[in-house]
């Protein structure tokens, strides 16, 4: 628990003079008529609860720290709390009676003074009650407030690790196609078009690697990437893939890395494209959003990758803006908006 506030300066001067002079107002209304509160007031008397209330204070603050050292004490907190408040409780009994007893029979001369004793004991002692209930709300909403603390920075960790396996993720599946390609490629005594191929895969891993310590990149550089990817998958679609680029300046569009690739392979995942069907892309500005817009050709069952892509996708999103990523027929074609990342943000 972070009880910073018992040791922190201003608490410990403001607090007891405050108490006391509430405590000295109470003795007067209680002792004497309204009307007759300025004329009994005493300087001297409200000094002394002043220092009474900030010893008491101190005493409280001391015994309060002392008991979070104990270790038997933490690991229960009913006894704990016991012995916090018979503590304090007897330290405002034994504290009390000494100085009054002391200030009565020594400054004033007055040797009987039981029921001014009496009512400042149980003053006291409620000031002793809302000290400590004051303590424990501390505890309690500092404790609450950790746990809170602890749950985001889990969840802005988890966040940071799946962006970075989104960014790095080098996607097994398509890496083994593209072996197998090779290997197609070279049984068919196609040994040029597997070199080429390799070439471009080989750049493709390259630009992916490139980038995996990179927060965000520039449209053009995931353009490049992209470009490559088409190369790969059109050995196997007879260049029935086709993206359409209808951005202005791609330069100063900044994305997540792979995020407009991983949203073309989402696309891929669902849609039919193949030696026989074409499926194009067209990828456009539109204000605050990158627009991807296609011929529906959905499959009867979309790839088993396909919502778990999805998911992966808004995850990352999440990090960056509140914006979702959204999915629309609008006729028949359908239409994607992948939010920007605004680089000042």
């Amino acid at each position: 628990m972070k009880a910073n506030y018992l040791n922190n300066n201003i608490y410990r001067l403001i607090t007891p003079p405050c108490v006391a002079i509430l405590v000295y107002l109470l003795m007067l209304l209680i002792f004497d008529r309204l009307a007759e509160i300025s004329n009994n007031f005493s300087p001297e008397e409200l000094i002394f609860l002043v220092v009474v209330t900030a010893i008491l204070f101190e005493s409280y603050r001391f015994w309060l720290l002392k008991t979070d050292k104990i270790p038997i004490l933490n690991r229960n907190k009913l006894l704990k709390f016991t012995v916090i408040y018979a503590g304090s409780f007897l330290i405002t009994l034994g504290l009390v009676y000494a100085f009054f007893a002391v200030y009565y029979r020594f400054v004033i001369g007055i040797s009987e003074f039981s029921s001014e004793l009496v009512s400042f004991l149980i003053i006291f002692i409620l000031v002793g009650i809302l000290f400590h209930l004051f303590y424990l709300s501390i505890r309690f909403l500092d404790r609450q407030n950790s746990l809170l603390l602890e749950k985001e920075e889990l969840n802005r960790k988890n966040i940071e690790f799946e962006l970075e396996v989104f960014k790095n993720k080098l996607n097994p599946d398509f890496l083994y196609e593209s072996l197998e390609s090779v290997i197609s490629l070279i049984r068919r005594d196609q040994v040029e078009g597997a070199e080429e191929y390799i070439d471009h895969l080989a750049l493709f891993y390259r630009r992916i690697l490139g980038n995996r310590y990179s927060e965000i990149i520039t449209l053009e550089e995931e353009k490049l990437k992209i470009d490559e990817y088409l190369k790969l998958r059109n050995y196997n679609y007879s260049d029935n893939l086709i993206v359409n680029w209808a951005l202005d300046d791609i330069k100063n569009i900044h994305v997540v890395p792979n995020m407009i690739l991983q949203t073309i392979q989402l696309i891929e995942y669902s849609q039919q494209v193949d030696l026989n069907t074409k499926l194009e892309i067209s990828i456009e500005d539109s204000d605050d959003t990158i627009r991807f817009r296609f011929l529906s050709s959905e499959r009867l069952t979309p790839l088993p990758k396909f919502k778990n892509l999805k998911e992966a996708i808004q995850k990352t999103l999440t990090f960056y803006t509140d914006a979702k990523f959204e999915w629309q027929r609008v006729n028949s074609y359908i239409h994607l908006s992948l939010p920007k990342i605004n680089i000042e943000d």
